[in-house]
């Protein structure tokens, strides 16, 4: 049998397996065929959507067969019969796949599989309620990989078994309502929670040893970069880059004066490359900054008040990194940052009507208050974000923190300014009476 061939069969007599994935197999194929010939013309939309929605949940369901598959590789030493060293590179090598989707599939295996004790007796999944949740096709993979992800943090044995054990009903509870975006800052918080000590703390002394770069040129003129960056370096460089990868369309005029937008085919890693050479030449010809929600790029730090002070606690930055507090002063020392510092009753930052523009100290709020544009289901990061009045400020809004939200000027409310009947109505949070920059 050939290695990661699909075709391949041994002889004997056919398993109850196979006979499973001839109908599964027929059944898709007949699926397929219903779509692709008419199926969908004559549905209402609400019709349309059920059929997609209850196609999500068979979706949901595959994952279940993948987990038995490798409790059972595992068990039987299958990856050594195929000279894989471990049970990830069998199924980077038998099913092709990447080594980050191999360890995803593992993870949740070992999370939500099936388990044995070594006298053969068998034992309910380590999250048992997500386990059913996935039974029933209702959470997606990418959500049970978020809440796997939440629970692992909480695998210590130093932590209370009721913290835990009412986080995992938190987390599975809130799995089916909520969007990835909100589950994984609910997941945050809920870890928080259960665990308000945190991990063990972040050791500058090895980040510095294990720091290191590496540019060489190659012999065809291109340059190999390599390294290992702390997290003081790291977020910096993050900060500065991040607003300079993000695909950029172009406009073409064709012979009969249209305008076409052509995407950027670029992938993100060319992307990621574009933007350091963008940075490179601003640097250079000392011209400005990139530019992130209208303010030069800087490193949005969240910390408390009291934390800070009593030089303890981790800061968040708006990428998701932490920094020591010690690192967050040697920063703030030597960049030009604007550190949000958020007490117990949050920041006033109130400017009134005596300006129109949001003051950087205020984009820097709204970026770590937002996270990003506020319009209803947007999900854009702060980068590709402008501030703007929630109440235009021609019309007596004022320039205050909670008249300002963040927004990306693609919506279709922000575009068609004070044309837009939606933003005039008080269903609609966002009353953009004006263009950008209200």
């Amino acid at each position: 049998m050939e290695l990661g061939d699909p075709t391949a069969t041994t002889r004997g007599p056919r398993s109850r397996l196979d006979a499973a994935l001839d109908t599964f197999d027929a059944a898709l194929t007949d699926l397929i065929g219903a779509v692709e010939t008419g199926g969908l013309d004559h549905l209402s939309a609400e019709e349309k959507v059920a059929v997609w929605q209850r196609f999500e949940t068979l979706r949901n369901r595959l994952p279940i067969v993948d987990h038995s598959l490798i409790a059972d590789a595992e068990a039987q030493h299958l990856s050594e019969e195929y000279c894989s060293s471990s049970i990830n590179q069998f199924l980077i090598r038998v099913l092709q796949l990447s080594p980050a989707e191999a360890a995803t599939r593992i993870r949740a295996a070992a999370a939500l599989g099936p388990r044995t004790t070594m006298l053969g007796e068998k034992l309910e999944p380590l999250l048992p309620q997500l386990a059913a949740l996935q039974q029933q096709g209702v959470v997606s993979t990418e959500k049970v990989q978020i809440v796997e992800r939440a629970m692992h943090k909480l695998s210590r044995h130093d932590l209370d078994p009721e913290a835990v054990e009412t986080a995992e009903q938190l987390l599975t509870d809130h799995a089916v309502i909520l969007a990835p975006p909100e589950l994984r800052r609910f997941a945050h918080a809920v870890v928080n929670a259960a665990d308000p000590d945190g991990p063990e703390p972040i050791d500058d002394a090895l980040q510095q040893d294990r720091r290191y770069l590496e540019l060489k040129q190659r012999r065809d003129g291109m340059w190999h970069l390599a390294g290992r960056l702390t997290n003081t370096v790291g977020t910096q460089v993050n900060a500065i880059l991040d607003p300079l990868t993000k695909p950029r369309a172009t406009a073409i005029e064709d012979q009969d004066g249209t305008i076409i937008d052509i995407p950027d085919q670029r992938p993100s890693v060319q992307r990621l490359h574009d933007a350091l050479d963008e940075a490179c030449a601003r640097l250079l010809k000392a011209a400005d900054q990139p530019s992130v929600g209208g303010v030069p790029a800087s490193v949005i730090v969240t910390i408390g008040i009291e934390d800070l002070l009593a030089k303890t606690g981790l800061a968040d930055t708006a990428d998701g990194t932490q920094l020591t507090s010690n690192q967050l002063l040697r920063i703030a020392d030597e960049a030009d940052i604007w550190p949000t510092i958020i007490d117990r009753n949050g920041v006033p930052l109130a400017l009134g009507r005596t300006r129109r523009l949001a003051s950087p100290g205020q984009t820097m709020a709204l970026i770590a208050r937002d996270a990003g544009c506020s319009f209803p289901g947007c999900t854009h990061p702060p980068a590709w974000c402008d501030r703007h009045h929630i109440l235009d400020w021609i019309l007596g809004g004022l320039t205050d923190l909670d008249n300002l939200t963040l927004l990306r000027l693609s919506h279709e409310c922000v575009r068609r300014g004070s044309g837009c009947d939606r933003a005039r109505g008080p269903a609609c949070r966002f009353r953009l009476g004006a263009p950008a920059g209200a």
